[in-house]
Parts: C-alpha cells; structure tokens; sequence
C-alpha cells in the first residue's frame, strides 16, 4: 500500500494530538466542513470523530482509551491525518512516500484502530508511521439514488 512515513516519538505525539489547541482546531475544521458534505458514511464518520474528541477534551485521552481503546486510537488517526494534510505543526519528521506490506501489521498509534472510513495509520516500529489516505466515497446505490445506466 503506498503510504507516506514519519519519524516519530509516540508519546510527544500523542500528546500533541491531544493538545486542547489542537483539539479545538480539530473540532472546529470539522465543524467548518460537515455542512457541504454529501457523502453518508463520512458524516457519520465525522460526527462520532467530534464526539470523540470532546470526550477527550472533557475526560483525557487515557479515560477514552481506558473505557474503549479502538475509538481513542480510530480519534488518533483521524487527528494525524487531518493534522499533516492541514500542515499543522507536529512533532514529525517526513521520511517520504514508501510502497508497504501492512497487512500483518497493527493498525493505529495503539495498535487498536478499527476504523473503515478515514484515513488507516500503521506503526512500522517504535519510531516510524506509516499513513494512507485511501478512502473512497460511497457508492452511489448505498446513498439510495438510482445507479448510472
């Protein structure tokens, strides 16, 4: 899968994803984008990210992992890849774009991210992560209009 890589240190990113700066901006963009959305899955997608980080806002990242690991990690993809397509600063080295075998690997910054829609993050090994921005709109069919003839 072509994925973009990073050099990282988890724990300081980890934290500066969860910055409330950050979060605020987070919430904000989303808030900003959500109205000219026509596609289903990725408004859904969205509004259970905002719900998500204000739980996170309110509560800590630690609680959210505590009580459901795969939604703080799904909130950290989606915070990494909403963060590095905006150019936010981070504390990331680019490594550059690499074609990568990530099927066996774990997904998320946790190892516990489920999430199908959104972007898919892969930590290759302590220090490196692997982002793929591979998400497809829906079908026309799953949004109940008529398939092109």
């Amino acid at each position: 899968m072509q994925c973009l890589c990073y050099h990282i240190d988890p724990p300081t990113l980890v934290a500066a994803l969860t910055e409330r700066e950050v979060l605020e901006r987070y919430l904000n963009d989303i808030g900003a984008e959500l109205p000219s959305l026509a596609d289903r899955a990725m408004v859904i997608h969205l509004r259970r990210m905002s719900t998500l980080a204000s739980r996170v806002q309110a509560d800590g990242l630690e609680v959210l992992a505590a009580q459901d690991s795969a939604a703080a990690d799904a909130l950290l993809t989606d915070l990494f890849a909403v963060a590095t397509y905006r150019g936010w600063s981070l504390p990331v080295t680019l490594l550059g774009g690499r074609d990568l075998a990530v099927d066996k690997l774990p997904r998320g910054l946790l190892g516990a991210d489920t999430e199908k829609d959104g972007a898919l993050l892969w930590l290759i090994d302590p220090e490196t992560l692997a982002l793929a921005r591979t998400r497809e709109a829906d079908e026309l069919t799953e949004l109940g209009s008529h398939p092109p003839t």
